[in-house]
């Protein structure tokens, strides 16, 4: 994968996280980088391309149309097709919703401790986490840059 794709999938990790939103630009600069990669840099084939669109539909449809997730989550996930094999887009995918939901009990755990009201007390009194629904779009960029790192050693 592109390093140069990590900086767009933080940001918007780090503006869904926030605001449950995945702004259509951040998304067209991913797919761009990736369509670029796989052409010029890497060479996958389009064979690739299409299984990985079937397992990002499989992925995100059900939780769609059930209404758990938004569009943007489902366009990301189209949007990250070319920069990863298949195995890989199901690790990015399960790296990143393991990391996500131990980062949501952490911070429902912190919000609830006495520490937590009596220091932070901002943090104590918003919503949990969990009430917030499930941001997709961080999920993907955690388990993207875990999968980038822990690949890079």
């Amino acid at each position: 994968m592109l390093l140069i794709a990590i900086a767009p999938l933080i940001a918007i990790g780090y503006i869904d996280w926030q605001h449950r939103r995945i702004p259509n630009s951040y998304l067209l600069v991913l797919l761009g980088l990736g369509t670029y990669s796989m052409l010029i840099i890497e060479g996958s084939s389009l064979t690739t391309v299409l299984i990985n669109i079937v397992i990002a539909l499989a992925l995100t449809l059900p939780g769609y149309i059930r209404g758990l997730l938004g569009g943007g989550d489902v366009k990301l996930m189209l949007a990250i097709t070319p920069l990863y094999a298949p195995l890989q887009l199901l690790l990015v995918f399960s790296i990143g919703i393991g990391s996500l939901l131990l980062l949501m009990a952490f911070l429902h755990i912190a919000q609830r401790m006495s520490l937590t009201k009596a220091y932070c007390s901002n943090m104590a009194v918003q919503q949990s986490p969990f009430q917030r629904g499930l941001p997709l779009g961080t999920a993907i960029a955690l388990g993207a840059v875990i999968l980038h790192f822990q690949s890079s050693f």
